[in-house]
């Protein structure tokens, strides 16, 4: 398995990221007070990383983090994930602890308009089990062109 991970430089981050190719899996951690510049940090690494791919799915792991960020912010972080480089095609699955967090991740998710290929879930465990049973199926949203044809 080839298993590439990147940290943040600064010691004092909160985020930080793996890619799993075999798995075709991108996974985010977050811990302590983050913010809306650490989730974008976290998301311009992922972008200029040439493992990364729109395809990848997501995990991201906030059990440990506490989200600092209002919904304006939150509305940005959207507009980004939704159009920016590191828009992703995959599924999404959060962990989240937290009932604030969970609200956050929600709105998120709706205004990124991925509620159709996102869960949340209480523990990595489930997340993780969840990834593994769709990791070949592709979201709703994203069929390609070559799938459409096919189904006519």
């Amino acid at each position: 398995m080839r298993f590439l991970q990147t940290y943040d430089s600064c010691l004092d981050a909160v985020g930080s990221y793996w890619i799993d190719n075999d798995r075709r899996l991108r996974i985010e951690k977050y811990h302590g007070k983050t913010g809306l510049a650490d989730l974008k940090a976290v998301q311009c690494s992922i972008a200029a990383d040439p493992a990364w791919r729109a395809d990848f799915h997501g995990l991201i792991d906030f059990s440990e983090a506490d989200l600092d960020i209002s919904a304006n912010e939150i509305l940005r972080l959207a507009l980004v994930m939704r159009h920016g480089p590191s828009r992703s095609h995959g599924w999404l699955a959060y962990v989240v602890t937290h009932s604030a967090t969970h609200g956050a991740v929600r709105m998120l998710c709706h205004w990124m308009r991925a509620t159709d290929r996102m869960r949340i879930f209480k523990t990595r465990a489930e997340a993780e089990i969840w990834l593994a049973r769709n990791i070949y199926q592709i979201p709703p949203a994203f069929i390609s062109e070559v799938e459409l044809r096919n189904v006519g």
